[in-house]
């Protein structure tokens, strides 16, 4: 018999995000999310798992060569929506992949199968009460299925969602969904990361948001932080795995930033904006690192910020 200690996830866990909410509190009581801590033995198996997968030569690099793979992969969850019109038929297939997740930057072992999904909601409650509240319009850029902007829509009933996406099954799948729904302020548009046009202009005073989609891009950053820039958006938020926040001095942040290299990741993005920011370009708002991650990284660090005029 299981005599492990059992441990909640609680509000204290998103103390990080400077944010005491009735909604993330309500949501926290509601998913009641419960996992166990790995003994030493357990920890070093999955150390070791993190370590053998960093030293083997064949990983699935980031970069616009994977246009297809994303393509296919939504495809399926766009056939399954056509199916079933289930809304959990559009989250994507990768969430809840390992039995491993991280919270406060530690190792835990869900006992829910659902957990993760239901986590990294909590995290974009947190998030988008934050940022989004109140906003009249908000752009998702590398949006997917765009399951994200339906988690948005429960605490902002009026704003405009656009779902920006490169892959058009991806485009396809939500404008069903809004079509579904009901939901006329809900719309999916053909965006491309790597080329960026610069003759579609978002709406005045929008704001942006991406979530560990941007990762895709590497070090190819800079048309895209032009284009936002060019737009003049209120704010955009980043959630996304990057190296600046992490400490490279603590093993499991440090084994997080070797895998982000190893899958050719976002790549001195911080770094830039910083850069942006001392030439008087943007004003950066805050930067911090979560501690909320899966197996083989920590990978929901948040940088907000704002062009300036």
């Amino acid at each position: 018999m299981n005599n492990k200690k059992k441990y909640l996830v609680s509000a204290n866990d998103f103390s990080s995000f400077g944010l005491t909410s009735n909604f993330l509190e309500k949501k926290i009581a509601e998913f009641n999310l419960q996992y166990t801590k790995p003994e030493q033995g357990e920890r070093d198996e999955i150390l070791l798992q993190i370590c053998k997968y960093l030293f083997e030569n064949q990983v699935i690099e980031a970069g616009k060569h994977r246009k297809d793979q994303w393509e296919d992969g939504w495809k399926e969850n766009l056939d399954s929506f056509i199916e079933t019109e289930s809304l959990e038929s559009i989250v994507p297939k990768y969430f809840d992949k390992y039995p491993v997740q991280r919270i406060k930057g530690e190792l835990i072992t869900p006992l829910q199968d659902d957990f993760e999904i239901k986590l990294v909601s909590l995290i974009q409650y947190a998030i988008f009460e934050k940022y989004f509240r109140n906003s009249k319009s908000v752009y998702e850029f590398g949006a997917g299925t765009g399951h994200n902007l339906l988690r948005l829509r429960e605490l902002n009933k009026e704003a405009k969602l656009h779902s920006m996406e490169w892959a058009e099954s991806g485009v396809k799948l939500i404008n069903l969904v809004a079509k579904k729904l009901g939901d006329q302020k809900l719309q999916g548009k053909t965006f491309d990361y790597f080329n960026p046009d610069y003759s579609l202009d978002l709406e005045q005073n929008s704001s942006i948001y991406t979530f560990a989609s941007l990762e895709q891009l590497g070090d190819n950053t800079d048309a895209i932080i032009e284009y936002w820039i060019n737009n003049k958006p209120e704010i955009v938020v980043n959630i996304e795995p990057m190296a600046e926040p992490l400490d490279g001095e603590e093993l499991l942040q440090f084994l997080s930033i070797k895998y982000f290299e190893k899958r050719k990741y976002l790549k001195d993005y911080i770094l830039k904006l910083k850069k942006l920011e001392e030439s008087g370009v943007i004003k950066i708002h805050e930067t911090h690192k979560t501690g909320f991650g899966s197996l083989f990284i920590e990978g929901y660090s948040v940088i907000a910020w704002s062009p300036l005029n």
